[in-house]
């Protein structure tokens, strides 16, 4: 996802002032003002959306819903011929490549069960993802120009594809955490049992470990995110 994302975000800041004075015609001192109001957009929703989606315990749905918007923004780019659906696409565009990028990050970081986890897996996402924009800044020779369709096709696929990913790695997450409910029980009868000391045998031991190790208001807000993969760790969906 990181790849797919980085792909078009490592492409639109550097692209972005050339594409709307080359394609839509402004000015060379217009265009770079014209780049402000879509940053604004994406700038508002790069700080809600990852707020949004910690209230929602939904980072997933998040992820796909602005990887999308940002696919219809880079289809609108590379199909209208008016200078100002165009410019409309531009703002779907950053609209939903940036919030994507800061949904992605916390997204992995948060479903990791330990400190080693998350480090292992912040060095794997950029070791990866940092390559998307290798490729993101060679689709748009200047030879495309002036409307650059092959760039805007290219960033518009990956970022369906980063779709696609999303809801596919959330259903997978959320049949997990199904099935660590089957197993130990969901989390409000886990701490139901807790509460009243009736968990026996080795979910107790289990269970009794983890609770004493968690803050006591984090338990009673019902956060998942609990070390080691035990009992009471839940995925992110």
């Amino acid at each position: 996802m990181y790849f797919s994302c980085n792909t078009a975000y490592g492409s639109l800041p550097v692209f972005l002032p050339t594409f709307l004075q080359t394609s839509l015609g402004f000015s060379a001192i217009n265009s770079q003002g014209l780049t402000a109001p879509p940053y604004f957009l994406s700038f508002l929703l790069t700080f809600s959306t990852p707020y949004l989606a910690d209230k929602l315990q939904q980072r997933g749905l998040i992820v796909a819903l602005m990887s999308l918007i940002g696919c219809v923004g880079y289809i609108i780019l590379a199909a209208a011929t008016n200078h100002w659906v165009q410019y409309f696409g531009v703002f779907l565009a950053a609209g939903g490549v940036f919030p994507a990028i800061s949904n992605i990050l916390p997204w992995v970081t948060n479903n990791q069960g330990s400190d080693t986890g998350r480090g292992v897996a912040v060095v794997i996402l950029n070791l990866v993802g940092q390559c998307g924009p290798l490729l993101g800044t060679n689709v748009y020779p200047t030879t495309d120009g002036p409307r650059f369709v092959k760039g805007h096709a290219v960033c518009a696929a990956f970022l369906f594809f980063n779709t696609c990913i999303a809801l596919t790695l959330r259903t997978y997450l959320s049949w997990q955490n199904k099935r660590m409910d089957r197993k130990y029980g969901t989390l409000e009868e886990q701490h139901a049992r807790l509460a009243l000391g009736s968990v026996d045998g080795e979910k107790k031991a289990d269970a009794q470990h983890i609770a004493e190790a968690e803050d006591e208001k984090s338990r009673k807000e019902g956060y998942v995110a609990t070390e080691d993969y035990g009992p009471l760790f839940r995925y992110i969906l």
